[in-house]
């Protein structure tokens, strides 16, 4: 976590990302090497998108979670009927 308290912009990449993104990979590289260059370029942009995403929407929370040891929570009474 960055020492300024702040959200980091980019957290860890998704390993099920990889499931999208290295067909992705391969049928650009297909692309490319069938003469598709610029079409396999764009391939590539849509995946380096997908990554970028995922490690966006994967980045650390600003604060630590407490454990569920820490919350002050008590169970309910089981004489009192929940409806």
């Amino acid at each position: 976590m960055a020492s300024s308290g702040a959200r980091r912009q980019f957290g860890r990449v998704d390993p099920f990302c990889l499931f999208m993104v290295l067909p992705l990979v391969l049928i650009a590289g297909i692309l490319i090497w069938g003469g598709l260059a610029w079409v396999g370029v764009v391939v590539i942009v849509c995946a380096a998108i997908v990554v970028l995403i995922d490690s966006w929407t994967n980045r650390p929370l600003p604060f630590d979670v407490p454990e569920d040891d820490d919350y002050d929570y008590d169970p309910p009474d089981p004489r009192r009927r929940a409806y």
